[in-house]
């Protein structure tokens, strides 16, 4: 992989970089201080020229050499770019992630330190969701392997969010999430992604308003529509309406409004539909509903974080059961999930699965997941609490959850454990 450490302090980005390296011994290199400055004036100065030409298709063949542009597999971005002597207002990582994304080359963008007092959000589990880039991390997270490889036994000191990315695998994801969406620019989402039919029924209000915020007929929605009417990497309305305008005339532009999808498109499915988990459910969160699913060895909770990580059908769970009733439920589309998932609507309403909850022989271990550590653990150790219990901010029927609550792990909002 190849990855691209941006900041205004070089020191700082050398930091950065060696971080990096020693976690995962990718190819990294540093755009600091002038270069830095000269890379951003250049990627405004040709979104301006596009976005204020009068023939938009035209002025975007014509992209020119910029750094953003070359063959990188991911950007990290430092938030704090004070120091840069570019005109006009301070930028932020925030404040270019969204011209990054839509202009440059790069595929999947990494906020560094937009909240350095904090490392695991208890709000949405999608980590800090108002960034513009694909996650916000702060520096410290970087020499952590799990990050990377999203291997529960590679994490530091235990820390593994369960909303993290695999980054070491992000930026493929992303690049086959863009090609499906150049191809599928006119045709409904929903659809697109293989929604059953009666889904967009159970949609929250939420994940509603943000797929479209002009219709409650979301079923039709597009990703040239989402583009349109919902998508913040490029703030300005008359921006996304003159790409949009042109965006039949012109493959590049076509990339451009893909990649801007593509992006907040995975960041809907992982803040509206797998943070709730209630229309889509994952493995963990599936066997915390159907400890049965493991079949005789629901009582070894090795066997539960074992199934975790099983990349492969049938995801560590018994094989009959996954073959006679969850394949048929299975979200098809994986590019949009680091994992496996289901439509838990589906199996919910299949009275022959649920029925196994009642006749099970097996005994199930007392056990909970943990979302900041990624595994499961006893519910109680003795007469102390293993876990502690939280209410996330999401709507839906399954906000309540568990942490660990591992030392020199900063957690907020703290009101969220209130009991």
């Amino acid at each position: 992989m190849k990855i691209l450490v941006c900041d205004d302090i070089e020191s700082r980005g050398a930091t950065t970089l060696h971080a990096i390296k020693a976690a995962t011994g990718h190819h990294v290199e540093l755009l600091a201080g002038k270069r830095l400055t000269e890379a951003i004036e250049g990627l405004l100065a040709h979104a301006g020229g596009v976005l204020e030409s009068p023939n938009a298709a035209e002025a975007c063949a014509d992209d020119g050499p910029s750094t953003f542009r070359r063959p990188f597999d991911m950007a990290v971005l430092d938030n704090n770019l004070s120091e840069l002597r570019i005109s006009g207002a301070r930028h932020t990582a925030e404040s270019i992630a969204g011209y990054i994304r839509a202009f440059g080359k790069i595929p999947y963008l990494v906020s560094l330190n937009k909240n350095p007092h904090v490392d695991f959000d208890l709000r949405y589990l999608v980590g800090d969701y108002q960034t513009q880039a694909d996650i916000a991390l702060n520096d410290t997270h970087l020499s952590n392997p799990g990050l990377w490889t999203a291997r529960a036994r590679d994490a530091a000191d235990g820390f593994l969010p369960w909303y993290w990315p695999a980054l070491n695998d992000a930026p493929r994801r992303r690049q086959e999430q863009i090609l499906f969406v150049v191809e599928r620019l006119d045709r409904p989402i929903l659809h697109s992604l293989g929604f059953p039919a009666t889904a967009s029924d159970y949609l929250s209000r939420h994940a509603t308003g943000a797929l479209s915020p002009h219709t409650e007929h979301v079923e039709s929605v597009t990703f040239l529509a989402f583009f349109v009417e919902a998508c913040r990497s490029l703030p300005n309305l008359p921006d996304r309406e003159t790409l949009s305008a042109a965006v039949s005339e012109s493959e590049p532009l076509r990339h451009i409004v893909a990649r801007v999808v593509a992006a907040e498109l995975e960041r809907w499915i992982r803040r509206d539909l797998l943070g709730p988990q209630d229309v889509l459910v994952d493995i963990p969160h599936l066997l915390a509903r159907m400890p049965f699913l493991l079949g005789p060895h629901g009582g070894t909770i090795e066997y539960w974080n074992d199934a975790i990580m099983v990349a492969e059908p049938p995801y560590g769970l018994w094989n009959d059961v996954y073959r006679g009733h969850l394949h048929e439920a299975e979200f098809a589309d994986d590019i949009w999930t680091k994992g496996p998932c289901f439509w838990w609507r589906h199996l919910k309403a299949n009275t022959e699965l649920n029925s196994m909850f009642y006749h099970a022989k097996t005994q199930w271990a007392d056990a909970v997941f943990c979302e900041d550590s990624s595994r499961f653990v006893r519910a109680s150790d003795g007469e102390n609490p293993a876990a502690m219990e939280f209410a996330a901010e999401f709507e839906g029927s399954w906000n309540r959850r568990h942490i660990e609550c591992l030392p020199q792990t900063r957690y907020a909002p703290k009101s969220r454990l209130a009991k």
